[in-house]
């Protein structure tokens, strides 16, 4: 292979393996090849499985699962038991658990996450905040209503100390809180997603249910308030929000139809191809986006044997039958596109390798 650039392997902060509990759609085997393919080293998968990570056993379990998937495999613990919103969870159990994650960031868990739903209950968050700031780990929050629970947040963070990730950010008046608290020197980060910079809210009048996430898509104005905070670093890092589907779940009436979309397979080349080669950001500037940054947030020093090779100059479709990824489920099929990853290493073992054509 010649004419490759080599870059550090990329750092994907908010992944669905859906392992265990949801076979059909996604496995750690399965999601590991896929996130290889993409590029990426490490993932922090969130625990929305069945049964929620939320005690040192299903921590473990959801550990081992990853053991198995051939890249790093970090998990986020859950907020409260069985993510009902009630209990909450022993962090301290949590982040004192022997797993690869604690190997690599000195925590058991790369954060605390309900993902899949915000924590709704002011007095329960205050708790999560005091431990988080007591542990070392960001409170991973999936924000909606996302300006509504992103100024909660911001508050949260002021208040208590906590330092906060807000995951999948979306829309312009976002973007504007998030930038006057960094400003004013909250302890807090944020994540963004390729769909939310390459398209809008007009992608499901054309795609259906294959445009369909939580937060949804919106408007062009939404679209470049996101790549401006990407620009101006209001937004720290690109997270796929990987959310891979079986067919059925997604042939519903839109609206009954499951939200989210695959990503690792996608990520790099959509933001290569809509943010480099489309002029706003240099290659290093998306590299930083998607690995050194990323892995800041959750304390890991990345190992100098991962990395991962690019063709950054044969444009290619996507093609989504061609996924390692159970999910087929993407508004990028047929998408042509720069930035191809040829090769994967994690751990100086290669994980992944396209065959030259």
């Amino acid at each position: 292979m010649k004419n490759l650039v080599r870059v550090p392997a990329f750092v994907d902060l908010h992944v669905h393996f859906r392992d265990p509990g949801f076979p059909e759609k996604e496995d750690a085997f399965s999601g590991g090849r896929a996130a290889a393919a993409g590029g990426f080293a490490a993932v922090c998968m969130m625990p929305n499985t069945r049964p929620a990570i939320d005690s040192p056993e299903t921590l473990t379990d959801a550990d081992r699962r990853g053991r198995a998937a051939g890249i790093r495999v970090f998990a986020a613990s859950a907020m409260t038991r069985a993510q009902e919103g009630d209990a909450l969870v022993d962090f301290d159990a949590m982040d004192g658990a022997d797993t690869a994650c604690r190997a690599l960031t000195g925590h058991g868990v790369c954060g605390i996450s309900e993902d899949g739903k915000t924590l709704a209950n002011d007095t329960l968050m205050e708790a999560v905040c005091a431990s988080a700031r007591r542990l070392g780990l960001p409170v991973m929050d999936h924000a909606e209503p996302e300006t509504e629970t992103i100024r909660r947040d911001i508050a949260l963070a002021k208040k208590t100390g906590a330092r906060f990730h807000i995951q999948h950010v979306s829309l312009a008046g976002s973007v504007a809180l998030l930038r006057a608290a960094k400003a004013e020197g909250a302890p807090i980060t944020c994540e963004t997603a390729p769909h939310y910079f390459a398209l809008t809210n007009e992608e499901p009048l054309r795609q259906g249910a294959n445009a369909k996430m939580n937060p949804p898509l919106a408007a062009e104005r939404d679209r470049l308030a996101i790549i401006e905070g990407l620009r101006d670093g209001t937004i720290d890092c690109i997270a796929t929000d990987h959310a891979p589907h079986e067919p059925a779940a997604k042939a519903l009436p839109f609206a009954e139809a499951a939200n989210g979309i695959v990503g690792l397979e996608t990520a790099f080349a959509v933001s290569y191809t809509m943010l480099v080669k489309g002029g706003y950001l240099s290659l290093a500037d998306l590299v930083r986006l998607m690995s050194t940054r990323p892995a800041e947030i959750i304390g890991l020093a990345p190992p100098d044997d991962d990395y991962v090779l690019l063709d950054l100059e044969t444009p290619y479709g996507i093609d989504a039958a061609a996924f390692l990824s159970k999910g087929r489920n993407t508004p990028f099929g047929g998408m042509r596109v720069y930035g191809r990853v040829m090769k994967t290493v994690c751990a100086g073992r290669a994980v992944y390798e396209r065959r030259p054509c």
